[in-house]
């Protein structure tokens, strides 16, 4: 994780964590989280809070219906939601391979939607991957969502980020990882960051590369968020 420091700030969905309630006297306390937080296949987790609930959105590769979500108020306790991406205009898996499909979708929420961002590998073939990152828009998880519009795709892993708090400047970004499949060069080229023009709903501006990587590269799903006057990534 990098830092980056700027002024005071918090994002609104990102709230200082408050203290549990205790148990009532004699009854029995909660049990503590447990890993794993959801048994089973949820690769690729990215984690959302919009007021007192939370979410976590996963892959799904090649399966129907694509990304699927779970819904917590304490982070112990999680509630499957299914899938969003349930509509072809959505999501068209037709001749992905196997590992092909959705990866690292990124929920985010901002001027009351949701924003999915996911990837759409195409193919696995070779040094070059094919990949079609999207982002669609919704009021609420069960829709309904907008039709998919391009997202930065040299790379895969997108994410948005919203600079929504106290003294967040209310833009957002886009984030995604490199991939560089030329010869010679390590495929993990690191993270790019450009910003997201929210009323035309797409990229704007110069593309930046704020992070390489280290000596052990793989570098790959970017997040950024803003807590306590620093940027972290």
């Amino acid at each position: 994780m990098t830092a980056a420091p700027t002024a005071p700030g918090r994002d609104r969905t990102d709230p200082a964590p408050q203290p549990a309630p205790g148990p009532p006297d004699g009854a029995r306390p909660e049990p503590a989280l447990v890993n794993p937080v959801l048994p089973g296949f949820h690769p690729d987790p990215s984690i959302l809070r919009v007021g007192d609930d939370y979410y976590i959105a996963t892959s799904t590769f090649e399966w129907l219906p694509g990304v699927t979500v779970h819904r917590s108020r304490d982070l112990v306790h999680w509630r499957p939601l299914g899938g969003l991406l349930r509509e072809a205009r959505l999501l068209d898996l037709t001749g992905r391979p196997d590992s092909g499909g959705v990866w690292a979708p990124c929920l985010s929420y901002t001027d009351g939607l949701f924003h999915l961002v996911y990837s759409d590998v195409t193919s696995l073939a070779g040094a070059f991957k094919d990949v079609r990152n999207r982002v669609t828009t919704a009021p609420a998880l069960d829709g309904p969502w907008s039709d998919p519009v391009p997202f930065p795709s040299h790379g895969f892993d997108p994410s948005l980020f919203h600079d929504d708090g106290p003294d967040g400047d209310g833009r957002s970004w886009a984030l995604w990882m490199e991939w560089d499949h030329r010869p010679g060069r390590h495929p993990f080229a690191g993270i790019l960051l450009q910003e997201w023009d929210r009323a035309k709903g797409a990229a704007t501006g110069t593309v930046h590369r704020v992070f390489t990587g280290t000596a052990l590269a793989h570098t790959e799903g970017p997040h950024l968020y803003h807590r306590d006057g620093h940027y972290y990534l």
